[in-house]
Order: structure tokens, then C-alpha cells, then sequence
């Protein structure tokens, strides 16, 4: 079987068609879809890959194995060959297709909620999923619109029918007891990026909280929620029963007692990463979530997940009154749901340059070069741009003429491609994602470059110089898009090109790293708390509003 691409022929109509019965069985999904009786021509489905710029376009037409009318509905069937189709990560849209007065639609495919595998049986014994030679799994799943598609990614830990059998044993068990542990304080779980981190707002909060008894206070049991695998585990594994062990069987208890989450990153990250069918997810989605934040929010534009209504929030703390209108005024939340406290993390920053002759460049990712093959990735202008920076002869130079060590530290969402790069000399380090904590880079280094990425205004906290290299910010603007005037509102010094960088490094370095005075004068105006008593803060909104 062969599929061709067929973008553009096909235009987005409004009859939609409504998921009967699917399954995957070996390398075929099959499906029995209903569509309504109309002047449309019923014809086939039409696979549509989540692209985010255009050039990714991919669609593809899938002819209907049978089309038969039944009872007031037309009947379309779907086989699919999983390991034949050209899939590419992540989500594919699964659509219908119709013809109507000369032209060719396609329309989404609705799943009832009703069909989520809720019975035992069905749950415990029907293997929803395929696994493929290349490491990757394919599996059904509904969006948050309510439509059917297939996700395709990477293979995890998870992906078996052991995690199924232990969400079934964590129900049992949290059913049993419920009673009993209607007795006890309430469970806060804290949490950090896909439970795999222990240094961000989460992080500090959880350590505040430990060393200052604020169980007692806040009359909460407290946890943080990691994995045994991560390499932060040992900063967290001395406060013992207080740390749960990700996707354990004690930790789904956990979750299905706990009261609130609270996390630095949204509220799915606390269970498997685009998960399959699950016992705990819907429960996960009904729990109250603190967002800590992440960032501060002013480079970025946040994508429709971090709205108030796909959040779900009831409270979010922010640096100032400036960010607090961002969430108000541009994400939807309401004067309550926000609170001016700082953040956790900023209570641990600390210049601590002395005696380290380092430089950190991070940038961040772009939509468009997230998820795709090495191929491609080593053709992107941001590919090339890194690579012409740390290979720089002259920024070569002037590290070993100023004993200075360039560290070049990935965004997470393309570390797959860490080995991508290489620097000009040893005295540029390649630093893995989670290999160094990135507070200890930040506080050791003496300058940041950077694009667009929030931890600028950690650098801006200490109160130590940023450039920020904006070589493509027209299209970034065009597929993002910031909150500030970036030209003028940025938190350091703006370059687009290469040269201009380099410039500046050379400035920065011949004047001891001092941040300009009109940066610097800047700094009060942006934070509302300088005091680093942020956790504190947090505690007392989440005692005031008894959460």
C-alpha cells in the first residue's frame, strides 16, 4: 500500500462524521465511522499531519474500504496500515472526506467521550497501540476539541500494559481507603517538566516548604513528584517520605488523594508525556493546579495551552503587576487568579561569578525546528547561526586570550540534536539538558546570550549583562510573537547579526561584564520583590485562600 501526498486539494467544509468502533490489532488500525445523509458524496478520509509553518503541509487521502447506508447514517470503514504510512511526529488529524456540488471537503471526526476504554476488560486486555521497528509508537486518541486522530512519538517506560494493570491496582486501593483519608490534611503534589526536573519554581518552593515546616502552617501534606532515573533525584531524595517516586504505584495513590497540584509547568506534565488511554488522566484534569510560572512572561507569547480556560488555574503567581496584566489582559485570568508574590527560584539567585570565567549561551527553540528529523534540523538557519557562533576564530580568540569558557546549553525540546553541534575549540562545553543544574550556569556565569528565552530576566534579577541575538525575529514575530516591544523593551542589548554579537561579547569582556547603567536602571521598575522572600509569599495566598 502506498500513500501520496495530496496538500490543497481538499477544502475545510462543515459536515463532520462521528467515530462508531476502532481498533488496532498488529500493524492495522481499522475503524467504522458514521456520517450524516446529505447531498454529499461520501468519499474516504483524509490524514492531516499538526503542522505548524506551511512548507510542513502533509495530507494524505485514504480511499473508504466500504461505504454503506445504515439506517438514517451512511457507514465509512477505515483500514490502515501503521507501518507503511509515512507518519512524522506528533499529531495527525484523521478527517472525512465529501464531495458537494463540484468540490472536495474535508471535516473532522468526532470521538465521544463515552468511548474512552472505561470498562475493565476493555482497559486491562485491548492493546490500543503499535509499537514499530524505529523505537516509535502510534496510538488513537482524542483532542481536546473532541475529534479523533492518531499520535505518533517516540517510545517511553510506559508504554506497556504494566502501567495499565498498576492504574488499576492504584483505583482499587484509593477506593478502598477513601473514607480514611477524608480524615487526613489535604495532599499538595509539586512538580516540575514531565517529572523529570528538581530546579526550577517547583523546586525551591518544595525546599522552602520542607525547611520551614510549612506542613504545619499550611495543615497540607507536602510531596514532590520525581523519577527515581532523574538526575535530580538526589537533591530531593533527603527529605525521603516526602518524595514520590514517578509513575510508582504509590505515587497514582498519591495523585488520586491529592488536592492540589503545583508546578512550574502546566498541569499534564504531572503524568505520562502525550499519554494513551488512562484510569488517571480525566482525574488529573479535575484537579485544582497552582501555576508557578516558568518564565517571566514578556519575550514569548504563550501557545492556547496556557489560556485561562485550557489552564484551568485557580491561582498563578507572577513577578509583577506588569505580567500580572499579561495573564489578565492577554491569557484570559481573572483578577483573583493571579497574585503578585515573585518567584521561588528568584529567592535562591545569587551572583556567584567569582572565581569562574564563564559565558552561557541558551537559546531557545522555534516551533519550526521542533520534532523534525536531523536532516532538516541541520539546514535551519538557527542550526546554522549556533554553529557559526561557537566556531567563531574570533570569538576562539578571545576565549583563550580571557581564560574564558563559552558553555552552549540547548533548550530541551531539541536536545535530541545536542550532537548536532560542536565548537571551535575546548574551551567551548556542549552541555546535555539536566547534565548541570541550569541556576548553577546561570549564577556561575558572567554574561547571557540568548533570543528570546525568559531566563533573561534571571539574569536581569542578579543584575548581570544580556544580549540577546535575534537574528530571525520577523519570523518569529510572524509564528510566535512577544508581549514587549522587543526593540525596546528587551532586558539587555539587541543584535540581529553576527557580527553585532561578536561586538558586543568584546565590549562586555574588555569592561568586566558590567551591565550598562541605562539596563541597569531599568531593573527596579520590572520586579516588584527584590527581597527574595517569594515562597513565602505563595504560602501565604495559598493559606489566605485555603487551598
Amino acid at each position: 500500500m502506498e500513500y501520496k501526498m495530496v496538500n490543497d486539494q481538499y477544502k475545510k467544509g462543515p459536515i463532520f462524521g462521528t467515530l462508531i468502533e476502532s481498533e488496532i490489532k498488529g500493524d492495522f488500525l481499522t475503524a467504522r465511522v458514521a456520517c450524516p445523509v446529505t447531498s454529499a458524496v461520501w468519499k474516504g478520509f483524509l490524514l492531516t499531519y499538526n503542522y505548524r509553518i506551511e512548507h510542513e503541509r502533509e495530507e494524505y487521502y485514504v480511499e473508504a474500504d466500504s461505504i454503506v447506508l445504515a439506517g438514517r447514517s451512511y457507514e465509512m470503514t477505515l483500514k490502515l496500515d501503521l507501518a507503511k504510512f509515512p507518519f512524522k511526529m506528533t499529531h495527525w488529524a484523521i478527517n472525512v472526506v465529501y464531495e458537494k456540488d463540484g468540490e472536495s471537503y474535508y471535516a473532522g471526526i468526532q470521538k465521544p467521550r463515552s468511548m474512552q476504554p472505561v470498562y475493565l476488560k476493555h482497559f486491562l486486555f485491548h492493546k490500543n497501540f503499535c509499537l514499530l521497528d524505529n523505537n516509535m509508537i502510534v496510538f488513537q486518541y482524542r483532542s481536546r476539541g473532541g475529534y479523533w486522530g492518531l499520535r505518533y512519538r517516540i517510545r517511553n517506560p510506559y508504554d506497556g500494559m504494566g502501567t495499565r494493570w498498576k492504574e488499576w491496582i492504584a483505583t482499587v486501593v484509593f477506593r478502598l481507603n477513601e473514607k480514611r483519608y477524608e480524615k487526613k490534611p489535604g495532599v499538595y503534589l509539586i512538580y516540575e517538566k514531565r517529572c523529570e526536573k528538581a530546579q526550577d519554581n517547583g523546586y525551591h518552593f518544595f525546599r522552602f516548604c520542607m525547611e520551614n515546616n510549612m506542613e504545619k502552617y499550611l495543615n497540607r501534606q507536602i510531596f514532590y513528584v520525581i523519577s527515581k532515573k532523574s538526575v535530580d533525584w538526589k537533591k530531593v531524595s533527603k527529605y525521603k517520605d516526602h518524595v514520590l517516586d514517578f509513575m510508582s504505584l504509590k505515587y497514582m495513590i498519591y495523585m488520586l488523594r491529592c488536592q492540589l497540584l503545583i508546578s512550574s509547568d502546566a498541569r499534564n506534565h504531572s503524568y505520562i508525556w502525550q499519554n494513551q488511554d488512562s484510569l488517571l488522566v480525566e482525574d488529573i484534569r479535575q484537579k485544582r493546579h497552582v501555576f508557578l510560572g516558568h518564565g517571566v512572561l514578556a519575550l514569548k507569547k504563550l501557545n492556547e495551552n496556557f489560556t485561562a480556560r485550557n489552564m484551568r488555574s485557580v491561582l498563578c503567581t507572577v513577578t509583577s503587576e506588569a505580567e500580572g496584566r499579561i495573564f489578565k489582559e492577554e491569557l484570559g485570568f481573572g483578577p483573583h487568579q493571579v497574585a503578585v508574590t515573585g518567584y521561588p527560584r528568584f529567592d535562591a539567585l545569587q551572583d556567584m561569578s567569582d572565581g569562574f570565567r564563564e559565558i552561557l549561551v541558551m537559546p531557545t527553540h522555534r516551533r519550526w525546528v521542533f520534532g523534525i528529523e536531523r536532516e532538516i534540523f541541520v539546514q535551519s538557519e538557527y542550526y546554522r547561526r549556533y554553529m557559526e557562533l561557537i566556531n567563531s576564530p574570533h570569538l576562539m580568540e578571545q576565549l583563550e586570550k580571557y581564560d574564558l569558557t563559552l558553555n552552549f546549553y540547548l533548550h530541551p525540546s531539541i536536545g535530541e540534536h545536542i550532537d548536532a553541534f560542536s565548537g571551535g575549540s575546548d574551551r567551548v562545553k556542549i552541555i546535555p539538558y539536566g547534565q548541570y543544574a541550569l541556576d548553577d550556569l546561570m549564577m556561575r556565569c558572567k554574561l547571557l546570550i540568548t533570543d528570546y528565552s525568559s531566563i533573561s530576566w534571571d539574569l536581569y534579577f542578579m543584575g548581570k549583562p544580556i544580549i540577546l541575538y535575534q537574528f530571525d525575529m520577523e519570523d518569529y514575530q510572524n509564528t510566535w510573537g512577544s508581549y514587549i516591544d522587543l526593540k525596546k523593551d528587551s532586558p539587555g542589548e539587541r543584535v540581529e547579526e553576527i557580527d553585532q554579537l561578536l561586538q558586543a561579547i568584546d565590549e562586555y569582556i574588555e569592561n568586566g561584564f558590567a551591565m550598562k547603567e541605562e539596563v541597569l536602571a531599568k531593573r527596579e521598575e520590572q520586579f516588584a520583590f527584590l527581597d527574595r522572600n517569594n515562597s513565602k509569599r505563595v504560602c501565604d495566598v495559598l493559606k489566605e485562600r485555603n487551598l
